[in-house]
């Protein structure tokens, strides 16, 4: 558990210091060299804290190909720790006048930017990971809210966890469920039962999104079942189900980021049991958004929530050295055709979105580990 909190604390002071450490730092003062000539729209990324390995990282990384690649004064504004301050840190954003400003609804930013949009029309807003059925957005034409087809990718890596799977047994440990978490949860049953109809899927919450030794302990309880791969989503809790894994000796699937290359050269018996990630590009979709109101498109979902699948860059699953080197070629060609059957629409992944709670209990149900 050492070295997974060492690197955790060394993932957090690396992104800190590519913040310069402000709460209110402007990017994209660094990357204006050069666009002296060009007309700079001011865009602000109100963000969760960087190290999370999660939503706030991979979103960052997309805020700063912005900044790079776009005729944009860019402005990363890191939201304080006490969530009584989301308003004010979202109005004092919004009273610099900005074009765009876009957020993540996972960090409970959601609320507040509906509650200032309509006080701020000139202001396009998009945020991330926003529920189908958000209320109160569908009379704003200056709102868009933005969801990865977690269902899609999370199939992929049931599909793959069974394939690996020697025992037939296969395991989910999230933070906490909730809709976002349980469109997880039917991709990840639905993907195993496509390679395996007798699969079983043990699925747990470990209880939060920050504390390893929790999600751990949950994993080691599926493992003492006999699941022998386990996909880890539970942001930074993540790694205590990565390290179950490890010192238990079977397959590990993260989340979010590629979380095996975090470990390469620290820690490489960790790397190696990650056999992928599930990668939810939140950069990419920040960086197309923002790209798309540049150029005029009108066909943004204004006063809706628009889903960015495989097929649209939305997601993947991650193909590194370790996949390469742990996954048997035979699968690996399947894992390729089932991509491309998804991306065409050959094959579709059940979503939580579309089941009833009944339907959706009725799934997990099936699927009881024995």
């Amino acid at each position: 558990m050492k070295n997974l909190i060492s690197v955790a604390l060394a993932l957090i002071m690396a992104f800190s210091l590519a913040a310069c450490g402000g709460s209110a730092q402007t990017s994209g003062s660094q990357n204006t060299q050069g666009k002296q000539d060009t007309e700079l729209t001011k865009v602000i990324y109100i963000g969760g804290t960087l190290g999370d390995a999660g939503i706030a990282d991979s979103t960052y990384e997309g805020f700063q190909r912005i900044v790079d690649e776009l005729p944009v004064d860019g402005q990363y504004i890191e939201l304080p720790t006490d969530p009584s301050a989301y308003a004010a840190t979202l109005l004092d954003a919004c009273d610099q006048e900005p074009a765009m400003i876009f957020t993540s609804a996972n960090n409970g930013m959601i609320d507040e930017v509906v509650s200032a949009a309509p006080n701020y029309p000139d202001i396009k807003f998009m945020v991330l990971d926003t529920a189908l059925s958000q209320d109160g957005i569908d009379k704003l034409d200056n709102f868009v809210g933005v969801l990865c087809a977690q269902n899609e990718v999370s199939f992929l890596t049931g599909y793959l966890a069974m394939r690996m799977s020697k025992t037939g047994k296969v395991g989910i440990v999230v933070g906490v469920e909730y809709p976002t978490l349980s469109d997880f949860i039917t991709g990840y049953i639905s993907g195993a039962q496509y390679a395996n109809p007798n699969a079983q899927v043990a699925v747990s919450a470990s209880g939060d999104f920050v504390d390893q030794a929790a999600a751990k302990e949950t994993a080691l309880a599926q493992i003492r079942q006999g699941c022998d791969v386990i996909y880890a989503v539970g942001a930074a809790s993540s790694f205590g189900t990565l390290e179950a894994c490890k010192e238990s000796g079977v397959w590990g699937i993260g989340c979010d980021t590629d979380l095996a290359a975090q470990f390469i050269g620290v820690d490489d018996a960790q790397a190696d049991c990650i056999i992928t990630s599930a990668y939810k590009d939140w950069g990419n979709i920040s960086y197309s958004w923002v790209k798309r109101v540049l150029e005029g498109a009108d066909d943004i979902n204004w006063g809706g929530v628009e889903i960015y699948g495989v097929a649209d860059g939305g997601c993947k699953i991650i193909e590194n050295s370790i996949y390469e080197k742990q996954v048997p070629a035979e699968i690996r060609a399947d894992m390729d055709a089932l991509v491309e059957a998804v991306t065409n629409g050959e094959v579709t992944c059940p979503s939580y979105f579309d089941m009833t709670e009944e339907q959706y209990l009725e799934l997990k149900n099936s699927v009881t580990v024995k």
